[in-house]
């Protein structure tokens, strides 16, 4: 790899970069902050490796510096002066990792074959401020916040820690599980999801745990249980708020002790299953209200990772939507549209309140209706009335009329004919069809 040390000492610069070298590195130098800048405008570097206190430029300026700037290299803070403060700090401004001098080389080596791994990992990074940003099948990122999550999700996806994600309906917090997933050693494994919300209250345990034969009404034989399934690999447990209190208990056992037994079974049973669990409501609100167990809330809320929603995150919204635009387009063998760029001011203006779902609905639903190479703000056909952004109710809701009575009018005029008012309202028969369903025209 391409390794810039930073350091003001002379002393420490050429005992790293000579112990690079020899380990197969391309190693650069500098002894300031300013002169580090000066390196990465022109070399490609990969990872940077500075010390902390310096005079001038510090270590953590550097970082901020290099973090906005250079948003895919890999910063290591380098210090004499570690406390855990400091530390945390480093990590929460984007630093891989904080090492104290003097620096354990076998620690370091060990640092950078796992940065060497995320590298290999990525399926697309930026080293330029003009296109940061990551996408693959699952997942995109363009916002700042949203790399930066990334990124950290990535280091955590290397431990075997249990994760909490939180955020609002709709933020993605399944598919920042997955991500996890792919990018941690356990990525050959099962990844399994369960909504707890969506199973029946008396059939929560058996679907998490399994059941022997005869341990209910119509338990005819012997089943395993989503954490059986997902041995060697990852569970997802998605909306965990509402695990009954029943349940609670045994999952508690199961993060502490790595073992459970089946419904109607005496035998205890162990996995190797790493749990990522998700909510949208606050645990520490439902932990007050004794709704959640507060034992198993610090054991679920090792790591907490939070999604915000995409009214937040306004930079993703059109990645996200030309990303959903590709994608619905391959899956239909259609060429992919383009947005209209009165299309993505109004996607830009809208409040999403059902976040990336909801988009990801209104793209598809263009897509699929559209009869030209440019979708328009009316083929995305945003809801009326729900975006406190614009504040055009009244206006709105005059058009949304105007538009109601011209497609009645219309459809008279052909005798209902629904092919001759499409024709008259120079709209296609599949938008008049979707019109009409809107509007509740019969």
């Amino acid at each position: 790899m391409r390794i810039l040390i930073v350091d003001d000492e002379q002393v420490q610069r050429e005992s790293l970069a000579g112990f690079l070298k020899n380990i197969g590195h391309q190693v650069f130098t500098a002894d300031s902050g300013g002169n580090a800048l000066a390196v990465l405008e022109k070399e490609p570097v990969e990872v940077v490796l500075t010390d902390f206190k310096m005079p001038g430029m510090t270590g953590a300026q550097l970082l901020h510096d290099i973090r906005r700037r250079y948003p895919s290299i890999v910063v290591i803070l380098i210090t004499a002066y570690g406390t855990i403060d400091t530390a945390v700090n480093a990590m929460k401004a984007g630093a891989w990792d904080f090492l104290t001098k003097p620096v354990d080389l076998d620690i370091l080596e060990s640092q950078l074959n796992a940065i060497r791994d995320y590298f290999k990992s990525q399926t697309k990074t930026s080293r330029t401020p003009a296109s940061p940003g990551l996408e693959a099948e699952h997942y995109v990122a363009v916002d700042e916040k949203m790399v930066k999550l990334f990124q950290q999700a990535e280091r955590l996806a290397a431990s075997n820690a249990t994760v909490l994600i939180t955020g609002e309906t709709g933020t993605g917090k399944e598919v920042l599980a997955r991500f996890i997933h792919d990018h941690s050693p356990r990525k050959s494994g099962p990844f399994v999801a369960v909504n707890s919300a969506a199973l029946p209250g008396n059939l929560v345990e058996s679907e998490l745990f399994g059941h022997e034969k005869g341990a209910f009404t119509g338990a005819t034989g012997q089943r395993i249980g989503r954490f059986e399934e997902a041995n060697k690999g990852t569970l997802f447990l998605d909306e965990i708020g509402d695990l009954p209190q029943d349940v609670q208990v045994k999952l508690l056992r199961f993060l502490q002790e790595s073992e459970f037994q089946r419904v109607g079974g005496n035998k205890t049973l162990k996995t190797d299953t790493r749990v990522i669990s998700a909510t949208n409501v606050n645990l520490q609100q439902a932990v007050r209200e004794a709704s959640f167990r507060e034992d198993l809330y610090y054991r679920v809320n090792v790591v907490q990772l939070h999604l915000p929603p995409l009214r937040e995150r306004r930079q993703d919204i059109i990645a996200l939507a030309e990303f959903f635009i590709r994608k619905v387009s391959d899956r239909e063998g259609l060429t992919p549209p383009v947005l209209s760029e009165s299309a993505k001011q109004a996607l830009l203006a809208y409040s999403f309140p059902g976040n990336i779902r909801e988009l990801q609905n209104i793209v598809e639903r263009a897509v699929l209706l559209t009869t030209s190479q440019e979708l328009s703000v009316e083929e995305l056909a945003l809801e009326q009335n729900s975006d406190p952004l614009t504040g055009g109710e009244n206006l709105t809701d005059y058009l949304a009329t105007l538009e109601r009575d011209l497609i009645v009018n219309a459809l008279q005029e052909s005798g209902g004919n629904q092919s001759e008012c499409a024709r008259q309202l120079g709209i296609s028969e599949r938008v008049l069809r979707y019109k009409l369903g809107k509007y509740k025209i019969r």
